[in-house]
């Protein structure tokens, strides 16, 4: 099963040093991780990532704590 987690990140600005602190205490889960600009606007102050992460117990963790982060909204789509 692929589970994939889209989330956009608003005032990176503030969340971005959050944000990768988090990534980096679930690294071992993570196995792609895409970030995605808004190409119409140079260093937007919000943006979009793609992890494609293991289906575990720890994937709900990540996506719990990167929820609080505010600013931070969740999808995910399992295959």
């Amino acid at each position: 099963m692929t589970v994939i987690i889209g989330v956009k990140l608003s005032d990176k600005v503030c969340n971005a040093v959050k944000f990768q602190e988090i990534l980096t205490e679930f690294n071992c889960i993570i196995k792609l991780r895409i970030g995605i600009n808004n190409s119409s606007l140079f260093c937007a102050s919000d943006g979009i990532v793609l992890l494609q992460v293991e289906n575990t117990d720890n994937s709900l963790k990540l996506e719990q704590a990167l929820l609080n982060i505010s600013g931070i909204e969740i999808q995910r789509m399992i295959f």
